[in-house]
């Protein structure tokens, strides 16, 4: 059988996005597209991975990327179920329909325009013969501990595209990944300026094949890749230009476009590709200006340079505990099975029980003598026992009955704890209720100060469940964020993993506040415990 040219063409256009979007000269806003300039789109224009994800700088045109793969893969009929675009809002998925995918459609009528229909709306278009449906990702509802959207749970999807992933939830980012179940294509594909290390974006790219854009020098042969040697890739001359320059031979100028995508970790590419590009292989933007804003950053924001221009995920040392930190707080001693106290005790709640006992040396020291994490409130009432606890603090969510059980059993004061972004003072004690309020931020911000300010606390010396409670002390992060509805920028921490010890230590210096460090003062919580029985009020902290 013989094909016509244009039969031919038509094939190799179906198999191809980077083809089809050459040869049927796709307009992007006032030009042709083209990878000149942008050389490595090429490979990512190509790659059919079911699992990717782009850790950029800004405007590097990665979302045009996947922009031109997703309408490709919708008129030729790989999606068949339709494609979803998630974005972090509403406003978000209104932006880029107005910007990107209502010119793309107007200006390309012949090779995007006639296959589609149902351009109106903001949020649905109907490409080929699916859907692509563009949607925010905020949660609509609660459901328990999860976040819910209406706007996702009827959509079937063979694509899912996540725009700036660091703004969304996991919960949100599992129920869009759950509108794929009934798909034998299952693309998901991640795209996002990085913002903290461990989390979103940075965490999928670190646990990719990490592929990097290697430059090929032109006097010696050998590869840079800009991202891996900044800043000693770039070299300033007299005249104060700054060069791309080679890191081998220390004579080459670099040119990004004579480059390559190579894999740091190859065998980890069936399970997820990842991309790393930041605004060094622009052509676009100068890199003097980028070594200008790394030496002097705008307002000593050095986080927005390293996200925004260089790609990488950061944070400042004072708004995220390292381990290191943490391990500087081991003590010589084992960890206790018993304590003669007095004791206090935090204690988080979710699937398990994290427990963090300790004592208060002086009134500004805090000694941790047992973490553990056990299976029933039965657990902590024995622990209790063993370790003198004299005061304790339960997060009072999710088990609100059990939490309230124990509080009614104990023989010392225990209280349910409650965070508040509107609490000022420093605890707010209910001894009525047996409810304490508190500041999230102030009291994480006290654990952090705790741990970093030499001689305040000591933990037990390194074993298995120690480098545990290192880890998850080290999981919540303090970023400064918007707030969609108000505009306002405020502070807090982000969980960017299992943190139930971090919050049980929290729970613990403020359960601390109720026991004494001398015998004139354990006497007087003697007395309060005795009118608390007789009166059913805790004279606290």
């Amino acid at each position: 059988m013989e094909f016509t040219e244009q039969q031919l063409t038509t094939g190799v256009q179906a198999h191809s996005a980077f083809l089809w979007a050459t040869m049927s000269k796709v307009k992007l806003g006032s030009s042709e597209f083209s990878i000149k300039g942008h050389e490595y789109q090429h490979a990512m224009l190509e790659e059919d991975a079911p699992r990717q994800c782009s850790i950029k700088g800004a405007q590097l045109g990665i979302t045009e990327v996947n922009v031109i793969k997703t309408m490709h893969g919708q008129i030729h009929g790989r999606y068949p179920q339709g494609s979803l675009y998630l974005f972090p809002t509403r406003d978000d998925v209104k932006d880029f329909s107005k910007a990107r995918f209502d010119p793309l459609i107007a200006n390309n009528p012949d090779s995007i325009g006639k296959f589609v229909q149902d351009t109106d709306a903001a949020n649905i278009k109907k490409i080929g013969k699916s859907f692509l449906y563009l949607r925010g990702a905020r949660a609509t509802k609660s459901i328990g501990d999860k976040k819910s959207s209406s706007q996702l749970k009827s959509i079937p999807a063979d694509r899912v595209v996540f725009d700036e992933r660091d703004e969304m939830t996991d919960d949100m980012v599992d129920l869009a990944i759950e509108r794929m179940s009934h798909s034998s294509i299952q693309e998901e594909i991640h795209l996002g300026t990085p913002t903290i290390p461990d989390y979103g974006i940075d965490k999928l790219y670190q646990e990719s094949d990490q592929r990097v854009w290697m430059i090929k020098c032109g006097v010696c042969g050998k590869e840079t890749c800009l991202e891996l040697e900044f800043p000693n890739c770039l070299a300033e001359l007299k005249d104060g230009r700054v060069i791309r320059l080679c890191v081998h031979c220390r004579r080459g100028v670099l040119n990004p476009a004579n480059g390559r995508w190579v894999a740091q970790y190859p065998d980890r590419a069936k399970d997820m590709v990842g991309w790393w590009i930041s605004q060094l292989v622009s052509t676009y933007i100068d890199p003097a200006k980028i070594l200008r804003l790394y030496n002097n950053p705008p307002n000593g924001n050095l986080a927005e340079v390293m996200n925004s221009k260089l790609g990488r995920a950061y944070i400042a040392a004072e708004n995220r505990l390292a381990q290191n930190d943490v391990f500087a707080c081991c003590g010589r001693d084992a960890m206790d099975t018993r304590h003669e106290g007095p004791c206090a005790m935090g204690v988080d709640v979710g699937k398990e029980l994290n427990i963090v006992i300790g004592t208060k040396p002086q009134d500004k020291t805090r000694k941790i003598v047992k973490a553990a994490r056990v299976g029933s409130f039965n657990d902590a009432h024995d622990l209790a026992k063993r370790f003198n606890v004299k005061a304790a603090v339960f997060d009072l969510l999710p088990e609100t009955r059990k939490v309230r059980e124990f509080i009614k059993d104990a023989n010392f004061p225990v209280y349910g704890c409650t965070y508040s972004d509107h609490q000022r003072d420093d605890y707010s004690f209910n001894h009525n209720s047996n409810i304490v309020t508190v500041n999230r931020n102030e009291v994480l911000d006290a654990t952090h100060e705790l741990v970093v300010t030499p001689g305040r606390f000591e933990i037990p010396a390194p074993c298995s469940e120690i480098r545990e409670y290192a880890k998850q002390m080290c999981a919540t992060a303090k970023v400064l964020s918007k707030d969609e509805d108000t505009g306002i920028h405020r502070y807090h921490y982000r969980k960017l993993g299992a943190d139930h010890y971090r919050h049980a230590t929290a729970y613990f210096e403020i359960a601390s506040q109720l026991i004494s460090t001398t015998a004139l003062g354990r006497a007087l919580q003697k007395y309060k415990l005795k009118k608390k029985k007789r009166t059913g009020t805790f004279m606290g902290a």
